[in-house]
C-alpha cells in the first residue's frame, strides 16, 4: 500500500482502515482498539535508518457513509513538519498495544505500508 506526501507537509493524515476479515471477534476487536496505545515507526526503505520511532498515533472513528449502526474505526496518525523534511522512500508501521490484555498487532499486516515523500515544492 503506498502514500504520497509533499516535503515539509504535514497532510494528509496518515490513516489505515481497520478492515473486516470475516472474523467473529471482530466487533471485540473494535472495543479493544478504543483502548490500546497505538505508536507508529518509519524508516528508510534504502539504509533502514529510523526516521520516526515510536510516535503517538491515534484511533479515529469512521465517519459513517449509511444506515449502518456498527461504529468502524481508523488508525492514524498526524505528521510534523520535520516528519516529511527528507524526500525519498520510507516503511511505514503502527503497533498497537492491547491495554486489556497485554497483547500487540503489528499493522500493516499483509503488505508493507511504502511512505514516498516527494519535493512537492511549487515554484515562484
Amino acid at each position: 500500500m503506498d502514500f504520497f506526501i509533499n516535503r515539509n507537509s504535514t497532510l494528509p493524515l496518515l490513516k489505515l482502515e481497520l478492515i473486516r476479515d470475516g472474523r467473529n471477534d471482530y466487533k471485540k476487536f473494535l472495543d479493544m482498539i478504543q483502548n490500546a496505545d497505538i505508536k507508529f515507526s518509519m524508516y528508510d526503505a534504502k539504509t533502514g535508518v529510523k526516521r520516526i520511532s515510536n510516535k503517538p498515533g491515534k484511533c479515529i472513528l469512521k465517519p459513517s457513509t449509511c444506515d449502518d449502526d456498527e461504529e468502524e474505526y481508523f488508525i492514524a496518525y498526524e505528521w510534523k513538519t520535520k516528519d516529511t523534511k527528507k524526500v525519498g522512500t520510507f516503511i511505514g508501521q503502527f503497533t498497537i498495544t492491547f491495554l486489556e490484555d497485554g497483547s500487540v498487532l503489528k499493522v500493516p499486516i499483509r503488505e508493507e505500508l511504502v511512505i514516498m515523500i516527494k519535493d512537492g515544492t511549487i515554484k515562484k
